[in-house]
């Protein structure tokens, strides 16, 4: 499922958030720690786009509690995402303080390989 956010009736940040069992690549990482693959009540905030020119613009935070939110409607119980520490970096992830500033906490980071993104939950 993707969510559009839009200024002045222009769409300027997207977001794809599912159960997470939709996203093969997630459930079969060998980089993220992915626990309970087939639980469907988990979801994923897989994907985290701002258009060029409404960077910087405080557009993801909404977009975040957004998504939150439908997943929250649609049943889900725990969200999860993938953003980047820091950028640069893969901007297509959300960074990790948009996450945390949404609720969200870091989850099993000591288990992580992967050197430039975090899995983090929010339970609902």
């Amino acid at each position: 499922m993707g969510l559009i956010g839009y200024v002045d009736e222009r769409p300027a940040v997207w977001c794809a958030v599912a159960p997470r069992t939709e996203y093969y690549a997630i459930v079969h990482s060998r980089v993220l720690p992915i626990d309970e693959p087939e639980n469907e009540l988990v979801w994923a905030i897989n994907c985290l786009f701002v258009k060029s020119g409404y960077r910087g613009c405080g557009l993801t935070l909404p977009m975040v509690e957004a998504a939150v939110e439908y997943a929250r409607s649609s049943g889900a119980r725990v969200v999860e995402a993938y953003p980047v520490k820091t950028m640069p970096g893969d901007p297509g992830r959300g960074v990790l303080s948009t996450f945390l500033d949404a609720g969200f906490t870091t989850y099993a980071e000591e288990r992580t390989t992967a050197k430039h993104n975090v899995v983090v939950r929010r339970n609902l």
